[in-house]
């Protein structure tokens, strides 16, 4: 049983990777209505250490996985408040002890919520729906799947202050609701996942009118699922760190450079993971 439940946490890792789905420090930040917004995202996560109930079960996963992703947003207001639809488009290839995935993974639609925006004394308040669009490429007879074969829809809240003209900080957190997987495992049965959680802090600097950075912290716990009624004992609880550095290129183009590393993994594949953005205003 155990081996079977460290299999189903590594499955659960071969997904889009947190830095392409969390959010960076002053993403939420928001922009004036009429306001577009293009962010292209190239994503690398790896990681070969397998964690069960906390315990280290094998060092030779060779997880390897390479996205790229676009995520365009439009900022406008209704009802006297800024709202920003967009979407996230995930496309790419993922391997795990040498079988791979390639092609798209599931599309996300959302849209940000501001009922509280100060920017004059530097505090907003957040509220962001996500849906999940089951249409990555997906196959039940593989190990690795960027597709998840499943909806959900995530809730998430942000509030962040500032403090004079250089420091943000910022709270994430979220709630995800999964369906389930109806074509999963050999005998294609059911796969269900409890909720997940998650919350992440950012407390960033500017140092230039062009450069800041930030220390980012992030939590996931839950997500537990059961396959065919069966619980895999799989629940998450996964502390990582994170480093960004923001740079403006011109007026309408900023690059980011993030980092973070998973400290403590309950169960899953502990993941170092980089990515790289371009965000382009007009």
């Amino acid at each position: 049983m155990r081996r079977l439940t460290g299999l189903l946490c590594a499955l659960l890792f071969i997904a889009v990777p947190n830095g392409v789905l969390a959010s960076n420090a002053r993403d939420y930040i928001p922009l004036p209505a009429g306001t577009k917004l293009v962010n292209l995202y190239y994503d690398m996560s790896f990681g070969d250490e397998l964690y069960q109930d906390s315990d280290k079960v094998t060092s030779g996963m060779d997880m390897d996985i390479n996205l790229g992703v676009l995520r365009p947003i439009y900022y406008t207001e209704i009802g006297g408040m800024i709202v920003a639809p967009q979407f996230i488009l995930p496309f790419g290839k993922a391997g795990l002890n040498g079988e791979q995935s390639s092609g798209l993974s599931d599309l996300l639609l959302a849209c940000a919520i501001f009922p509280i925006n100060d920017m004059q004394n530097k505090f907003f308040l957040a509220y962001m729906p996500f849906l999940t669009v089951p249409i990555g490429e997906y196959d039940r007879d593989k190990l690795v799947n960027l597709g998840n074969n499943r909806w959900a829809t995530k809730h998430e809240l942000a509030v962040g202050k500032g403090f004079g003209e250089k420091v943000w900080l910022e709270w994430v957190s979220s709630v995800e609701f999964f369906f389930d997987n109806d074509d999963a495992g050999a005998r294609s049965v059911d796969l269900a996942r409890d909720e997940l959680y998650k919350s992440e802090l950012h407390l960033s600097y500017s140092f230039t009118k062009r450069f800041f950075a930030s220390v980012d912290y992030y939590f996931a716990y839950g997500g537990e699922t059961e396959l065919d009624g069966v619980s895999q004992d799989d629940k998450l609880r996964t502390h990582t760190m994170g480093m960004s550095c923001f740079f403006m290129l011109n007026d309408n183009t900023q690059a980011m450079v993030d980092f973070r590393r998973d400290l403590d993994v309950r169960c899953g594949i502990k993941t170092s993971e980089i990515t790289f953005r371009l965000a382009y205003l007009f």
